[in-house]
């Protein structure tokens, strides 16, 4: 009698399997929708719009976010080609008999990897340190300080091969781990915050590039007069016309939610972002810039 196959432990393993997929793909998902949130964030602070008010979909955030992470994804991966390039150069040296240099590259490495770590702890303690730094100095010094170090002494001692490892080991190791994750996690935040000034003194400096949007309004708009070349006239009485005003001189800086979010062609501080319902309560034009 042939035995029937266990459903259960059948689908076990299939829901294992499932895990092992579905677990990193949304952590990969996650990732990349806070990295686009905190870059299209800071993107349109410049603008004095909140994000809220643009109401994103996943997808779109998502679609920032890959934006934002491919130069430190592709910055990460030549760092461990060539961290694997040298770990084996280390092992070369290791390898020769009598030789001094495994010792002199291990001592090397902890003090650098020393310097790296006081530097990480120079920038947490003292904000105006990491507030105005270069952006990911702090973060990468602390993702790279300990680990570095520790390879140092590994290096320096020069163990033997078949040396066993004891349960304990394994600690240590996490925590280094650990230590880098969230240092390499830092810097992509504030990569990312990085990325979306850049963003949006570019998109500040192509306004004159983008549509340009003439409103006809029921009642005029209450801006500061002459700023970034915006302009407000009476429009012609005539039988059944409800639009009294005409408004040129703005450019179209995105479209979200139903609604148009406009500014000056030449922006300032003292510019305001007008946001019109994208409807038949306003008579809007587009006009190639």
């Amino acid at each position: 009698m042939t035995a029937q196959p266990d459903a259960s432990g059948s689908l076990l393993d299939r829901a294992q399997s499932f895990a092992a997929i579905a677990a990193p793909t949304t952590l990969v998902a996650a990732l990349l929708c806070y990295f686009g949130y905190v870059s299209t964030l800071v993107r349109y602070e410049h603008f004095g719009v909140d994000l809220n008010a643009l109401d994103l979909s996943t997808t779109e955030l998502l679609l920032l976010g890959t934006e934002v992470v491919f130069a430190p994804v592709a910055g990460l991966l030549v760092l461990l080609v060539l961290g694997l390039v040298a770990h084996r150069g280390v092992r070369a040296l290791r390898r020769r008999p009598g030789s001094r240099w495994a010792k002199v590259v291990g001592a090397a490495l902890v003090l650098l990897g020393a310097a790296l770590f006081a530097r990480a702890v120079v920038g947490i303690l003292v904000v105006s340190v990491s507030r105005d730094e270069f952006p990911g100095v702090t973060a990468l010094s602390l993702a790279a300080g300990l680990p570095l170090a520790a390879y140092g002494i590994s290096t320096w001692r020069a163990r033997p091969r078949d040396r066993r490892r004891r349960p304990g080991d394994a600690l240590p190791a996490a925590a280094l781990g650990a230590i880098a994750v969230l240092g390499l996690f830092w810097a992509t935040n504030n990569f990312a915050a990085a990325y979306g000034r850049g963003r949006a003194a570019e998109l500040a400096a192509e306004l004159p590039t983008r549509p340009l949007v003439v409103l006809d309004l029921e009642q005029q708009l209450y801006l500061p007069e002459g700023v970034g070349g915006v302009h407000q006239f009476p429009l012609p009485a005539a039988e059944g016309q409800r639009f009294r005003v005409r408004c040129q001189g703005l450019r179209l800086l995105t479209e979200a939610g139903g609604r148009l979010f406009l500014v000056p062609e030449r922006w300032s501080d003292a510019s305001r972002t007008v946001v019109v319902p994208y409807d038949d309560s306003v008579r809007i034009q587009f006009l190639p810039g």
